[in-house]
């Protein structure tokens, strides 16, 4: 059976509108083991525009390339990511990615900072 548009004289001169939606999941989480700082990801069925997991000591700088440690989100990069900073209080962990098109980079997941040591 095919499908057909039935338009009343009414909406005969309105242009035809098809839509579609979709909802994606992207996460971060930051976490110790063996006394380092692990940052873990999950993407959706697709990167992210040069996406990177990076981690940041205290706050979030402006420029989100401006980091300690960072790992690009391809399936090929080692998920979790060992980060080899000392696990502690006062780091935050971001899911950053470039804006469209080509950039700059900008914040996509940000995590809370630590608070334990």
């Amino acid at each position: 059976m095919i499908p057909t548009l039935d338009r009343s004289p009414a909406d005969a001169s309105s242009a035809d509108t098809v839509n579609a939606s979709g909802s994606f999941n992207w996460s971060i989480t930051l976490f110790e083991q063996r006394g380092t700082c692990w940052i873990g990801w999950t993407q959706a069925p697709f990167r992210a525009q040069q996406g990177r997991v990076c981690l940041y000591p205290g706050t979030f700088p402006s420029d989100p390339t401006q980091t300690t440690s960072w790992s690009w989100d391809d399936v090929g990069q080692a998920n979790p990511f060992n980060t080899g900073q000392l696990w502690g209080a006062g780091w935050c962990a971001a899911y950053i990615a470039q804006a469209s098109p080509n950039g700059p980079y900008v914040y996509f997941l940000q995590t809370p900072v630590t608070t334990n040591s």
